[in-house]
């Protein structure tokens, strides 16, 4: 084989050999973009989970100790703690709409949206969240797939 390709080279005019070592460039070339582009969407996901995890950690940072547990109630908070905790459920719901709206458009791959769509269902799943859910769905359109979604979940269980 290899002796059938070096007098297949031998043979060719240095137009030959000039062309195949132009296709063989471009190849090398062609595939070296390939790569880029996957290095590149592999750094742009990551970047995105960074951010959204960062966004994630500052609400759940600013939500009250008592948050996860079932007998929290809002009732029970002064007026500053109640408001400052709404504030931090609204961003933790637009949080949850933009990650819904990423995965329905397809922008985030299915293992990402598990991770996501776990925690979501296990805080909706709580007393806090399913209080916030009532009183936000009142005066916040998020669209009619993630309204059901949230609503399935928080009367679920």
């Amino acid at each position: 084989m290899c002796t059938a390709i070096y007098e297949w080279v031998k043979g060719l005019d240095s137009g030959g050999v000039g062309n195949l070592i132009s296709t063989f460039a471009a190849l090398v070339a062609i595939a070296g973009l390939i790569y880029q582009s996957y290095a590149t969407r592999k750094q742009v996901k990551l970047q995105n989970f960074i951010e959204y995890t960062n966004r994630y950690q500052e609400i759940i940072l600013n939500f009250p100790e008592n948050i996860n547990e079932q007998s929290f109630s809002f009732d029970a908070l002064s007026p500053e703690i109640k408001n400052k905790t709404m504030r931090y459920m609204r961003a933790y719901f637009d949080l949850c709409f933009e990650e819904f709206t990423l995965h329905e458009k397809k922008f985030i791959d299915n293992d990402l949206w598990s991770i996501w769509k776990g925690g979501m269902e296990v805080a909706f799943s709580k007393s806090a969240f399913k209080q916030a859910w009532a009183s936000i769905k009142n005066d916040t359109k998020f669209g009619s797939g993630f309204e059901a979604y949230v609503e399935n979940q928080t009367t679920s269980r």
